[in-house]
């Protein structure tokens, strides 16, 4: 009779799925011996497995003791095991597979750790069959046992008794559970609140369902959470409709409490794997860091649904690494807030459990408590780029332009937005016109853009993670890359051009001493935004020359407000560093004709300055 041993490390979910290795193998080989080598505390799942003939508990610290490693390797040889199962391959393991003399010793392909297996394998990174690589590579362990897998069984199992699903139903009606109405069990909390959806979210989304549906919501958190239970309880407003202290004295009374249940709610972990185990619908919440590939096990069965952030935002996980993501998960679980969850868990309520709405909407309260955004611009014949702007801008909760009187067709491409003001003003200056701006926005957050730049979807992730973070800064530094005829100047001055466009509003101001390049001023060290915005200046040499001389004129108004006059230096010696610093020191021959072009108009930019300036000078001393 052949015998075989499965180690598995680790908790709830790796336990159970390699649980699944058991069940094959019997019906591979139906008289042979399997045992299984698991945490202590992961025994309770595994037990009443009829593919399991033999449970070796070992405590994970003790394991880490030499003597005690070497006392279950003795143990292990002496079974005289024939196939072993080591998915997880830890050092420990890897130390008893070494010395078992099992003639099938079978893993995953590992740098140089793979010469203690008979048989390796290459970890498939996508799903085929039941939507997560997790089951499926484990199975792939079969492998040399088996040659069709669309015979594998990939089904986990608990196998709770008829007793024990009695019990918890008395439990929970002891604890005034009436069965009367649906029996949603949420899990609150992951392992950690580091891999947790954010409990002022939870309570949100908690206070939704109760306020529309007729249900009653039993906690599930592992023992010592209780003091963030019971924080997320005093958010709850129906709190008679919730029950704190029905969790089960372990992993199987847990079970059993679940089975006699309609659903599982929760962040994705044991509490869903369980669900999952004993074909409990589910809905699981995935921590940013894991992937529904891996994890979003039987999706392709009606039963079980789940909410991942690259549902909504696929974009940042080509912009962050996992390490990021994990070394600072807050910003982005902050953009999972409740209103891209409700839909998905509504329809899951009510197609999938049949659970019909009861009352009014609390959609607006859950909206009204995430940060707010508005969006600031001033405008003079823009149209042209009102259409771009405007989708580069939606992720705004508020959108305000101040216009100019344009001449052009700007003001009716803007009228065709609805949920937008749309404010006419009389330019004198942009600082003025800026504040202006600020003036009526309502919202704590400003993000004030130019509709000649380009906003970047990266860049829109990373201004709504940032808004999400715990503690952030009060305004925001972006660099900018910087478009003329298209083309990307590279050098010329522009490599680190730079502008604050993020900011809170009470903490940020326009310097009213300047009235061209207008800068914001901050009461608090300003941080830097990672991401870049594109600004696209003007295609035509022309159309280039007529802003700068503009800008000329309003720079010439502001040195005459300080008293400032021209002198040789100003006229003779300036225009002319102007263009060697953007020429030759910013290394602007290297843009080509595009650089030497930009270099000549901002040598002009400068002459005229303080031509407009000698100007204003000479109409004063006239009036005077």
């Amino acid at each position: 009779m052949k015998k075989a041993l499965i180690i598995q490390n680790k908790f709830i979910g790796d336990v159970l799925v390699s649980s699944v290795l058991a069940k094959n193998l019997k019906k591979i080989f139906p008289d042979i011996q399997v045992h299984f080598f698991c945490y202590n505390n992961a025994i309770d799942i595994l037990q009443n497995n009829p593919y399991i003939d033999k449970i070796i508990g070992f405590d994970d610290i003790e394991l880490k003791k030499l003597s005690v490693l070497w006392e279950y390797t003795k143990y292990i040889k002496n079974e005289k095991y024939d196939i072993l199962f080591d998915p997880y391959a830890k050092l420990q393991s890897r130390f008893i597979t070494l010395f078992s003399k099992a003639k099938s010793r079978v893993s995953f392909d590992k740098p140089f750790f793979k010469y203690f297996y008979t048989d390796v394998f290459v970890e498939e990174k996508f799903p085929k069959f039941i939507h997560c690589t997790s089951i499926e590579n484990r199975c792939l362990l079969l492998s040399p046992f088996v040659k069709d897998f669309t015979k594998i069984d990939f089904q986990t199992e608990i196998f709770l008794t008829d007793q024990e699903i009695v019990n918890a139903k008395n439990l929970m009606i002891d604890f005034g559970i009436s069965f009367t109405k649906p029996i949603i069990i949420v899990g609150i909390l992951g392992s950690s609140l580091k891999k947790s959806w954010p409990l002022s979210y939870m309570a949100e989304l908690i206070n939704y369902l109760l306020d529309q549906y007729d249900i009653d919501i039993l906690f599930n958190y592992i023992p010592n959470q209780h003091k963030e239970a019971d924080a997320l309880l005093e958010d709850i407003k129906c709190k008679e409709k919730i029950f704190t202290s029905i969790l089960g004295n372990n992993i199987r009374e847990f079970a059993a409490i679940l089975s006699n249940s309609d659903a599982l709610i929760a962040n994705e972990g044991g509490a869903v794997n369980i669900a999952k185990a004993i074909q409990k619908p589910s809905f699981s919440i995935f921590s940013p860091h894991k992937f529904r590939k891996d994890w979003g096990c039987y999706e392709n069965l009606l039963i079980h649904k789940s909410f991942h952030l690259m549902d909504v935002f696929p974009e940042i996980y080509t912009e962050y690494s996992l390490k990021e993501i994990l070394r600072k998960p807050d910003p982005f679980y902050k953009l999972m807030d409740p209103k891209m969850l409700i839909g998905k868990i509504e329809d899951f309520l009510q197609n999938i459990l049949g659970i019909t709405k009861s009352n009014s909407n609390l959609l607006h309260e859950i909206e009204s408590k995430k940060p707010k955004i508005t969006a600031l611009c001033i405008t003079y014949n823009e149209e042209e780029n009102v259409d771009r702007f405007m989708k580069d801008i939606s992720f705004a909760d508020e959108i305000i332009v101040i216009d100019s009187f344009s001449t052009d067709k700007t003001k009716d491409r803007f009228k065709k937005y609805p949920n937008l003001i749309f404010i006419e003003r009389k330019f004198d200056n942009f600082t003025n016109q800026k504040n202006f701006a600020i003036e009526h926005a309502t919202h704590d957050w400003i993000v004030f853009f130019d509709l000649d730049e380009h906003i970047p979807t990266a860049l829109v992730n990373e201004i709504l993670i940032t808004v999400n973070s715990p503690n952030p800064k009060d305004a925001y530094w972006i660099r900018r890359n910087f478009y003329f005829r298209d083309k990307l100047m590279r050098h010329s001055g522009w490599k680190n051009d730079k502008v604050i466009r993020l900011f809170k509003k009470n903490k940020s101001i326009y310097k009213k001493n300047k009235l061209v390049h207008e800068e914001i001023e901050c009461k608090t060290e300003p941080g830097y935004l990672k991401n870049r915005l594109d600004h696209y200046s003007f295609n035509s040499e022309k159309k280039y020359l007529e802003k700068l001389d503009k800008y000329s004129k309003l720079k010439a108004k502001e040195l005459f407000e300080k008293g400032i006059k021209s002198n040789f230096l100003h006229h003779h010696i300036k225009p002319i560093y102007r263009f060697i610093h953007h020429y030759i020191i910013q290394f602007g021959f290297l843009d080509g004709k595009e650089g030497y072009a930009i270099s000549k108009m901002y040598a002009k930019y400068v002459s005229d300055r303080y031509k407009y300036l000698d100007q204003l000078w000479k109409t004063k001393n006239k009036k005077n």
